[in-house]
Order: C-alpha cells, then structure tokens, then sequence
C-alpha cells in the first residue's frame, strides 16, 4: 500500500504565533554568524580618526626625578589625492635627576593611516623638589601640492620662573610670547619653586604652520614647581612643501 503524499503546511505569517516564531529563528542566525566572526556584528565602516600623543604627563612628582620625554612626528599630505599617513616615534624615559640624569627609556615607533595633529607631554610633572623635566617635539610635515606655510604663534613661559633665586631664572626664545590659542603653548606656570638662576629654558625654534595641516603643541606647562627644580623644553615644526607631478598628456595618433 503506498502512503498517500500530504503537502507540509506552511506557517500563517498573518498569525502573531508564527511571525513571533519566524523572527525570534531569523535572529538566532544573525547572532550565530556574529558569534562565527569573532562575536563582533558588522557595523558601518569609518576612517580611523587622527590620532593624539600624549605622554609623560604628571609623572615624577617625588623629589630627586627627571622626566625627559621626546615625541617626533612625520606627517605626508599629498593635496591633490588626499592621501594621507604619519609616522610617531616616542621616548619615554624616567630616573634620578642629575647633570645629565641617569634614565631608563622606552622607545616606540608607531605608523598611522591618518594624520598625527597634536602632541601633550610634560605637563604637571616633575613636581618634587630637586626634579629635572627635559622634553621636546619635532615636527616634519611633508606636504605635496601648492600651498605657503606661515610663521607658527607661541605662548611659552608666562607667570614661569617665581619663587625665588637670584638673577634671571628664565632663558625663553620667542620671549615675550603670550599668544591665545597658539600653535605652541608650553612652560606656562612652571619651574616657581625658588632655587637656581636660569632654571627655565624653552624654546621654540623657527617653525610654520600651514592652513592644510595645523597642528599643536602642549608641553611642560605647571611642571618643575618644587625648589631646585629646572625646566629644558623645546619645540620644532617644520612644512616641506613638494611639488606635484604634472599629468602626462598623450595626444591621439594620426597617421599621414
């Protein structure tokens, strides 16, 4: 005797039942092809945002430190492609303040798909009496197109340099330089702590600035504020401009 064939029944999708039933199923699986990639559900794509430097910031506040921290970045900019990457090298080096003090340092180079715009260390450091804070950062902005850099603003070694000791305690270079908003804004409020002469020395050598790729620096400001502290801090950024290449025009074959 041959079984008679009955037709399986579909699920109503108009019944509440069923669709409650049939999306709880369609979800179970999205989640189960979350969990095969690693537990993360795709999202929307986005470019990784400009990354920040920050280092050696409120660190070596006990009496007798150094800090001395160096940051170095490398950006390439081309205008016309808007391609764009950076390059970050830090040193991160701590130890007994001294006449060069005696460091132990971390050395790290990092690249990046993006721009490098801003740098921050040194600043609330080296707040113990007797302390060394030495830090610097350069800057080598790379630039392909057309465009003119303009001189870098500064605001360095305001309200710096109190407390006490005789002769000048400051040696700045731009000094006086008090302006809002600068590119460069360090040894502010630093090195008030009383003890020897020419115990804040910042500079910042010729540096510009382009509207393309701005960037900023923020170091060594409310550091070396204990007695005989001293504060060695210097900035450098530069744009090299390269020229773009011209597009090479192929003019249509005629033949004679």
């Amino acid at each position: 005797m041959t079984d008679k064939y009955v037709p399986m029944r579909l699920p109503d999708i108009r019944d509440s039942n069923s669709l409650r039933r049939i999306t709880i199923l369609t979800l179970g699986l999205f989640l189960g092809v979350g969990a095969l990639m690693g537990g993360h559900l795709p999202t929307a794509s986005a470019a990784p945002g400009s990354p920040a430097v920050n280092q050696c910031n409120g660190t070596d506040n006990g009496g007798g430190q150094a800090v001395v921290c160096e940051i170095t970045i490398t950006n390439n900019l081309n205008l016309a492609t808007g391609a764009v990457s950076s390059t970050v090298v830090t040193n991160d080096c701590h130890g007994a303040a001294g006449a060069p003090p005696p460091v132990t340092c971390i050395l790290l180079t990092q690249n990046f798909p993006t721009l490098t715009k801003s740098a921050d260390q040194c600043n609330g450091s080296g707040l113990g009496g007797g302390s060394n804070v030495i830090c610097s950062v350069t800057i080598l902005n790379n630039i392909t197109g057309t465009i003119t850099p303009t001189a870098a603003t500064v605001n360095q070694c305001v309200g710096s340099g109190a407390g006490g000791g005789t002769g000048s305690t400051l040696r700045c270079d731009p000094f006086p330089a008090n302006t809002t908003g600068a590119t460069v804004t360090q040894c502010n409020g630093s090195g008030n702590g009383g003890g020897g002469v020419i115990r804040v020395q910042c500079t910042v050598g010729p540096s510009t600035i382009t509207s393309a790729l701005p960037v900023t620096v923020n170091q060594c400001n409310g550091s070396g504020n204990g007695g005989g502290n001293t504060v060695t801090c210097t900035v450098s950024i530069r744009n090299t401009v390269l020229a773009g290449s011209t597009p090479v025009v192929k003019l249509p074959f005629v033949s004679g």
